[in-house]
């Protein structure tokens, strides 16, 4: 791998756009040279700046990440990847490898070029506590940084090597030269996991918890910035990820009580189990988003993307009946459930509220329930005009369905050809809602008996799962009562709920592939609607994608460029 060392990174500009108006991200830097790291002195703080801007507004890399699954499709073209064209040198992730190497060499050039010769921010009398307190976040934003390229990096081509062996990345905690990097091998799964732990204390220690009060550079203008309670959730995802089956082969149950652990904390330097915030993708302040990044607020690609064709979008994106039918019942039973309301001749009404705010459905016409009117009723029905080709030619579903997740609440007119909005685009890297699922699972497999609270902890697995149930319209939750009974029950009802709740984040993907289910991906199935003379319907499922993964897929292939360039490098089983 060459690394780049004269990225252009022209921060001020990506700084204004990516988020918004504050004195965020306000250094202009042009190289990352050494010498010019040296020459700028003061300005070379952009390194950290820019770095942000490779992990900010990611929804439709996150969407194309979906399309790997069972939960949707792209409108415009099949997904080959998820039917087996897949390799090591068509590998969609084949990006991060670089990526992740090139933020982490402009961490150690910040650290070791920019911090380490003591050079003060704020050289102006007066500005003492500041200067300390800017400096003390730079570096703790900078490991954290590099945690998460690290992680990114694990998450992405950690798996078993060709030889057995359960392997990770190969670590760098220097400035190396591009000779050096052909001579990396990689290292152990479990020495990468430390490695990020050990970036995520140094992280904790020199950062504010969370951007509030009076310090000066440390307040809620700062908001966005990695932040102390952002490294503790990076530490619970990644202790997830390395207790999980495809990672902990020999099931070492030590390694999920430090999951648990790890998401117990969160939750508990986040101030205790609290009630989650109601679904709101444009509040800028919803403390939920544990690290959020946000775009400009006249950023309106996600509306002309992904409205319906009547809602003069192009309707890109595409979720699937197989994601539909894993919205409960409105009483929480699954609809497969008899003692679920639900009715197929009608298979829209008495749904968890979650699915009125996620999905747009033929005779849609509310952002929050099924009763409102805040715009005239879908109709993708064969003929429909949100139908493929009924309004716009060679525009709309293929599966039934669009996607109205994170479009909630905004303030847009419908009779303009132009979708707009002035709210903010709030993208949300690590969440509360991730983490309470994160504990749920966790403690259910360290400790079986979710209804109980482990020794040691302060909450039972059902307890935390309840919140998020509770955020879905569950106030009394006969069906969680049922689960919480035996492990493996509650499991199947975890895994739908991240299924639900992280639906189009790019979590599946991956928690398909920890839990080893990826295999088991279903075929992509939609629906096919006919309007009947007396106004009713009839819904006819289709198969839409075919998915076809193999074992070998729990573990992603390393991209074949780096393999020629370094022969050290130990490829993945399969591959």
């Amino acid at each position: 791998m060459k690394l780049n060392n004269n990225k252009i990174l022209v921060i001020l500009a990506l700084s204004l756009s990516v988020f918004g108006c504050s004195d965020f991200l306000e250094d202009p830097i042009q190289y990352t040279s050494e010498e010019e790291v040296i020459d700028m002195r003061l300005n070379s703080r952009g390194l950290v700046e820019d770095i942000y801007t490779d992990y900010a507004f990611k929804y439709f890399e996150d969407f194309s990440v979906e399309y790997l699954t069972d939960n949707g499709v792209l409108n415009s073209s099949e997904t080959n990847l998820a039917t087996g064209y897949w390799g090591p040198t068509s590998n969609p992730y084949n990006y991060v490898w670089q990526q992740s190497y090139n933020n982490i060499r402009q961490v150690y050039q910040y650290i070791t070029l920019v911090h380490d010769i003591g050079l003060p921010i704020f050289a102006e009398e007066g500005d003492e506590v500041r200067n300390e307190n800017v400096i003390r976040r730079y570096y703790g934003e900078a490991h954290f940084l590099k945690a998460w390229a690290e992680w990114d990096l694990l998450k992405t081509f950690g798996g078993l090597a060709t030889d057995g062996q359960m392997l990770g990345f190969p670590i760098v905690n220097g400035i190396l030269e591009n000779e050096a990097y052909a001579t990396l091998k990689r290292n152990t799964y479990d020495e990468c996991v430390a490695q990020i732990m050990k970036d995520l204390e140094v992280a904790i220690e020199y950062l504010p918890l969370t951007y509030t009060g009076n310090d000066l550079g440390l307040t809620a203008t700062e908001t966005g910035r990695a932040s102390g309670l952002a490294a503790y959730a990076l530490k619970a995802k990644v202790a997830l990820m390395a207790a999980s089956p495809a990672f902990n082969i020999t099931n070492d149950i030590t390694k999920w009580e430090l999951a648990a652990t790890y998401a117990q904390e969160v939750i508990v330097k986040n101030g205790g189990l609290k009630d989650l915030k109601a679904y709101n993708f444009s509040n800028v302040n919803n403390p939920d988003h544990i690290w959020r990044l946000r775009t400009g607020e006249k950023n309106n690609s996600l509306e002309n993307r992904l409205y319906p064709p009547t809602l003069y979008g192009q309707g890109e994106v595409n979720p699937s009946q197989n994601l539909i039918a894993a919205f409960p019942d409105a009483n929480g039973y699954p609809i497969t459930d008899a003692m679920s309301g639900f009715d197929a001749t009608t298979p829209y009404a008495s749904r968890d509220k979650r699915f009125y705010k996620f999905i747009f459905y033929n005779g849609d016409q509310c952002f929050e329930s099924e009763t409102c009117t805040d715009y005239s009723p879908l109709e993708i029905y064969e003929g429909g005009l949100d139908n493929f080709g009924g309004f716009i030619a060679n525009e709309g579903t293929k599966t039934g369905f669009y996607l109205k997740k994170f479009l909630s609440n905004l303030d847009f007119d419908p009779s303009s050809v132009d979708a707009t909005t002035n709210l903010p685009k709030i993208y949300v890297q690590l969440g509360l809602t991730d983490i309470y699922l994160s504990y749920a699972e966790a403690a259910n497999e360290a400790f079986g008996q979710p209804n109980a609270v482990p020794a040691g902890f302060n909450f039972s697995a059902k307890d935390v799962l309840a919140k998020v149930r509770k955020r879905a319209g569950l106030n009394t939750d006969p069906y969680l009562d049922i689960t919480a009974a035996n492990t493996d029950d509650f499991r199947k009802l975890v895994k739908n709920e991240r299924r639900i709740e992280l639906c189009f984040t790019a979590e599946r993907f991956h928690d398909l592939r920890r839990w080893k289910d990826i295999v088991n991906t279903e075929n992509v199935e939609g629906v096919s609607i006919t309007k009947n003379a007396d106004d009713t319907f009839t819904y006819q499922n289709k198969m839409v994608e075919e998915r076809a993964y193999e074992a070998k897929n729990y573990y992603l292939p390393l991209p074949y460029s780096e393999l020629l360039l370094n022969s050290n490098l130990k490829q993945n089983q399969g591959w």
